[in-house]
């Protein structure tokens, strides 16, 4: 007897203890199952180092940090303006405000609005709290509406036929998947769904919900595929085995593997994620094949004799286990080293997948060559009844092996077609990975009529947009953001993108504040300008044009886009002292000469009768429409400096107080301004497209001295993006060196590493090209199909390197050991290619779209991987032939 038989027949001398050891520790990790949570808040999905992340956190140290949930409200065929719905409306803000978290909430009954009356300026809701319903008051809610930019597509759709309330969660982005954040969450969507008013339907979407969505599909996942995989799994072990030993002993293995691999994450507070759903279908698929190979040797070495004693069984199965036990620790060393090339990667929940797939992997391993064994020695012998416990009389060597065998032979025979086929597969791949598009695209996890879906659909059709771009605005020292020059660029911008580029959907920032605030307070100017009030008449100790403003700036009244409308605001009457223009009849010509004047002005070919209208309101300084702008010139506003129309803007934001809170650092001493830009896009590539135009923009037309840079969720999803190219490169290489390295190791050749790894580039290769070529997009999901290839694939190259070796180094002189060959391992790669492949396209039932994608692709690769190694490799070992192949290893009998 050798060292290995001898370290094998002890490790089995006690099965009992083996049997109580696996389960306690199964019972230890199955405690701890109930702990387990779900997170998939996409901002957790990189690491905290990440650039986006710091640069979100530094811009949340300045402006404050808030998630938003977004509520979408839409009528079919009336509009919002309505008594009826607007008292449902205020009822809705009065139940989200009595919610836990919520920090604010902005919508169109909270909304402070700011308009001129006479030379006051008068600060009151935009929907008043005690509604009357008379057609005046509906009438001027319309008028209000319509007469200021920065409520469209914020507030209300350009039909108003939908509007928008935007709660705000006092919690940071990186908790917005946390038990305390998800519950008011669905407290929100709850509130939602039982929105009533006739003619209208509610939306709700924001990361928070969809991280809801994703934690309730997760859940059902794992209620619903690991049945089925379990079910698939024990069909084809059933096919492979007909015998109730071979079905339930590898299925105890795997289950066994999930409760650990599963228990440890929750005994590690490592919360589930939609990657994390499929360990068990993986370890199911994966780790059956551990226990397919054990039960394989043991019908074949040992129930060929029907009368034996339970020492002789006991003595069988040592000697089987000797046999089976380096091929399937090989192949779960290798498949291990797929799974822990995950752990080469930022991307957090793929970096969590990697350790405890690693440690599921280990356990399946452990609990395969422990468990099986200890179980069978306990049980003691069987004689084989005709038919098995299943009715089905088992075969050795039966016909489908004959079949199987057969069949490789011929297509071996054919060595030229088996290689230009292989050449022909690499051309094709190679043309479908030059089509392959890189992209996390969070909506297309979902089929399109699933509900976070469409109200992600709504709010980008009717308003802004969900994800968020921020550009911060800095000059060279303090104050230089507030010139004009650079909030009229800021303004330019806004125009330049919500016309010119169609993934921009709206734009707000401190400019759009400044006009309005100038418009009101200059309502009633003279539309050519100001009278002059000297170089130095806002100095201290010098009257300025303001007026008496009382407390207009400390009260707690908000802006449009002010986040703090949560008590009510009380009319605030403000007086201005601005010097008024008289009013005057204009004759006819003179009327022509202005609606010339106003076509002339148009930017596009044609002028619309809104342009003309609006022309002509700046024209006459129709409610102050000629000072809705950026004060930039001098002359206008009685001023001689640019200096002086930057205290211009210096005494808005101190009478505006904390209303520009959001826009900007610090109201006396600015130095820092966010601009926040809501895309419409979907995925990366668009919101990129934008990006550069945008940043064009900048670069063609802000002042030099002033640095833009851009962040926000955008760019969260991009940096998702860029990791997973990276985890995928690392953890392909990772996962080709070290199965090269097992390889070498093992038959002690670095030629056995070269070709071990051959089928499983084309194996690799083809799963991209097929990627390419369907349309499939790399994501977080599908980018770990190639690691899965190698890591699982390998197997298929081991077991056959193993057979081979074996049958050529026992039969050296017989030229049929190929056939041979084929009889030991071409069934049992097959079946178990068809075991995992069947047991991964389970997924594909999943309610994610990209794990339907990730287990359509390993069954693929199973079946790709499976082939090569049954074809390419007998192909390549009889061109090169060798000499790893004919030595013998240490430790292996080369006896008949």
């Amino acid at each position: 007897m050798n060292l290995k038989n001898a370290l094998v027949k002890k490790l089995y001398k006690h099965p009992r203890v083996i049997l109580g050891i696996i389960l306690g520790i199964t019972l230890f990790f199955a405690l701890q199952l109930p702990r387990i949570r779900f997170d998939n808040n996409n901002f957790r999905f990189i690491p905290e180092s990440d650039p986006a992340r710091i640069a979100d956190a530094e811009m949340a140290k300045i402006f404050g940090d808030s998630v938003p949930l977004l509520i979408g409200i839409q009528r079919r065929y009336s509009t919002i303006i309505d008594y009826k719905f607007l008292e449902k409306m205020q009822e809705l803000d009065k139940q989200l405000l009595a919610l836990p978290l919520v920090k604010s909430v902005v919508s169109l009954t909270t909304t402070t609005h700011i308009e001129a009356a006479g030379d006051s300026i008068v600060s009151g809701k935009l929907v008043p709290e005690h509604l009357t319903g008379s057609p005046e008051e509906l009438n001027t809610i319309t008028e209000r509406l319509r007469s200021l930019d920065t409520y469209n597509r914020s507030l209300v759709s350009d039909d108003l036929k939908a509007t928008q309330t935007i709660i705000f969660l006092n919690v940071k982005q990186e908790e917005s998947g946390s038990p305390e954040t998800i519950a008011v969450c669905r407290k929100v969507m709850s509130i939602a769904e039982e929105w009533d008013f006739p003619d209208s339907v509610a939306y709700v979407t924001g990361a928070p919900v969809f991280s809801e969505i994703v934690n309730e599909a997760t859940s059902h996942d794992l209620m619903f595929l690991v049945p089925i995989v379990v079910i698939v799994v024990a069909g084809v072990l059933f096919f492979s085995f007909r015998r109730f030993t071979g079905v339930f002993l590898p299925l105890l293995t795997v289950i066994i593997s999930c409760i650990w691999a599963i228990g440890a994450m929750a005994l590690l507070q490592i919360p589930l994620t939609i990657l994390s759903t499929v360990l068990p279908v993986i370890l199911i698929a994966v780790g059956s094949a551990y226990g397919i190979h054990v039960i394989n040797h043991y019908f074949d070495e040992v129930t060929q004799s029907k009368e034996i004693s339970r020492e002789t069984h006991s003595a069988q199965i040592v000697e089987a286990m000797s046999r089976v036990i380096p091929p399937v620790f090989l192949a779960a060393l290798t498949t291990f080293a797929g799974f822990v090339s995950f752990c080469f990667t930022s991307v957090v929940p793929i970096f969590e997948f990697g350790i405890f797939s690693s440690f599921g992997v280990l356990s399946a391993f452990i609990v395969a060559v422990t468990l099986i064994p200890a179980i069978l020695i306990l049980r003691g012998p069987r004689n084989p009844t005709i038919g098995g416990r299943f009715g089905v009389q088992p075969s050795h060597t039966g016909i489908i092996d004959r079949i199987i065998a057969d069949t490789l032979m011929i297509v071996h025979a054919h060595k030229r077609s088996v290689l230009l086929i292989s050449l022909g597969c690499i051309i094709f791949a190679g043309l479908g990975i030059s089509k392959l598009v890189i992209d996390n695209v969070l909506m297309e996890y979902f089929e399109p009529d699933v509900q976070v879906v469409r109200s992600d659909t709504f709010i980008r059709e009717n308003f802004g947009g969900s994800k968020l771009l921020n550009l911060i605005i800095k000059g060279t020292k303090q104050g230089d953001v507030i010139r004009p020059d650079v909030l009229q660029a800021i303004d330019s911008l806004a125009v330049y993108a919500e016309e010119n580029i169609p993934e921009v959907g709206k734009v707000t920032s401190l400019a759009d504040v400044i006009k309005r605030f100038n418009q009101v307070y200059n309502a009633d100017a003279p539309a050519a300008g100001l009278t002059p009030t000297g170089a130095n008449s806002t100095e201290k100790g010098e009257k300025d044009t303001f007026g008496d403003f009382g407390d207009f700036g400390d009260d707690d009244t908000t802006t449009p886009l002010d986040k703090t409308a949560n008590s009510a605001v009380t009319d605030t009457v403000v007086n201005t002292g601005v010097e008024t223009q008289k009013e005057r009849a204009y004759t006819f010509p003179e009327i022509i000469e202005k609606l010339a004047a106003a076509q002339a002005a148009r930017r596009g070919r044609y002028v619309s009768a809104t342009e003309v209208i609006d022309a002509l309101k700046k024209d006459i300084n129709y409610k102050g429409a000629a000072y809705y702008e950026i004060p930039t010139d001098p002359q206008k506003y009685g001023k001689e400096t640019q200096e002086e129309l930057s205290m211009l803007i210096q005494n808005y934001l101190l009478l505006m107080g904390g209303n520009v809170q959001d826009f900007i650092d610090d109201i006396h001493t600015p130095a820092t301004l966010k601009v926040n830009i809501q895309l419409r896009t979907v995925g990366q590539h668009d919101s990129e497209q934008a990006l550069q135009a945008i940043m064009a923009y900048v670069k063609a037309n802000f002042p030099k001295d002033i640095s833009v840079e851009a962040n926000g969720s955008m760019f969260i999803e991009q940096s998702l993006n860029t990791l997973v190219v990276q985890s995928q490169l690392i953890s392909v290489a990772v996962s080709f060196g070290i199965v090269f390295l097992i390889l070498a190791i093992y038959y002690r050749s670095i030629i056995a590493g070269i070709i071990g790894i051959i089928p499983l580039m084309i194996s690799v290769a083809l799963n991209f090209g097929f990627m390419g070529i369907v349309g499939i997009k790399l994501n977080i999901g599908t980018a770990m199909v190639a690691s899965f290839a190698i890591g699982i694939g390998i197997d298929y190259t081991i077991h056959y390197l193993a057979a081979y070796h074996h049958e050529c180094t026992k039969r050296r002189d017989d030229r049929n050991f190929l056939i041979h060959t084929f009889y030991g391992s071409g069934k049992a790669i097959l079946f178990n290619a068809v075991s995992v492949g069947a047991g991964f396209a389970v997924l594909m039932l999943s309610k994610f779209n990209m794990l339907s994608e990730l287990g359509l692709l390993i069954a693929l690769v199973m079946a790709t991987s499976s082939f090569a190694s049954l074809t390419v490799l007998p192909t390549i070992l009889s061109i090169v032939k060798p000499r790893f192949i004919t030595k013998a290893l240490p430790g292996d009998s080369t006896e008949p």
